[in-house]
């Protein structure tokens, strides 16, 4: 490499726009203050604009928003400090994560404002475009290590959580209209279609996003947590979705490692 040779860790991505990456950054922060809303007399928090379910997580998981917020704003300012989303598709991750972080503030305020339906459609939205994101980041890339860590640490928890999130909130739709909260068969029914969609994206995806098949089982411990001595069937479910999502997550590893063989080289810039 010549002496004049631009490193790795310092050149943006090629065709990126900064405008872009700003836009990013400014809808992170919006998700971020979205939550203070309701708090303002704006209307009800989330938990109170649900119906409560055998399949409802317990109240601590709820936390990990707060984790989701500071990762995104940490991961956006990353981005464009750098000119680069750490992905071999800038472009459309960028688009990806605008369309999430822009969704979870207007999934807080439809909320507040108790809106039937509206909610679980925003998180749908949300939820497909966090799970285009993580199909992208799971991609090699030619940027700085640390980047492309951060970027798939925070696409793999909040595709994680959107996963869990989106089923729950079509649940809690259905018990608040024409589902008996208190019937277990239905609630059963959304859980494995969530068990089944979470265990498909681990295993294609976890050995680069291990964090996505992490955030899952603690979405499922939640739902254990609330549900122990009430409800042994939601148990069971949850237990063997954990199980399965592991055995998912091994798989991709052994999958990655196959392919990428002994003398496979790196994509990833170490610096």
């Amino acid at each position: 490499m010549s002496e004049h040779s631009p490193s790795p860790s310092s050149v943006a991505d090629p065709g990126m726009s900064r405008p872009l990456l700003a836009v990013v950054l400014v809808a992170s922060i919006l998700q971020a203050a979205a939550p203070v809303i309701p708090y303002t007399g704006g209307g009800a928090q989330p938990n109170e604009s649900t119906t409560d379910l055998l399949i409802t997580p317990a109240g601590y998981t709820f936390s990990l928003w707060g984790l989701i917020y500071a990762l995104s704003i940490v991961t956006a300012a990353a981005m464009l400090w750098k000119g680069s989303t750490g992905t071999r598709q800038p472009m459309r991750l960028s688009i990806d994560l605008s369309v999430a972080f822009v969704g979870a503030a207007v999934w807080i305020g439809v909320s507040a404002a108790e809106w039937p339906w509206v909610t679980s459609v925003v998180l749908t939205i949300m939820a497909v475009a966090l799970l285009d994101a993580a199909r992208i980041a799971a991609a090699g890339s030619g940027a700085p290590r640390w980047l492309v860590v951060l970027v798939r640490s925070t696409v793999g928890i909040y595709a994680a959580w959107a996963t869990a999130a989106v089923f729950q909130n079509w649940a809690s739709d259905i018990g608040a209209s024409f589902g008996d909260p208190a019937e277990p068969w239905w609630q059963l029914a959304v859980l494995i279609a969530s068990v089944l969609i979470g265990t498909a994206v681990t295993a294609l995806y976890g050995a680069q996003l291990p964090l996505y098949p992490v955030t899952l089982v603690w979405a499922f411990v939640g739902i254990i947590v609330h549900a122990w001595g009430e409800t042994a069937a939601v148990v069971g479910t949850c237990i063997a979705g954990i199980v399965v999502v592991l055995i998912a997550l091994g798989w991709s590893f052994a999958h990655h490692r196959h392919h990428a063989g002994p003398g496979h080289s790196k994509s990833v810039s170490p610096i």
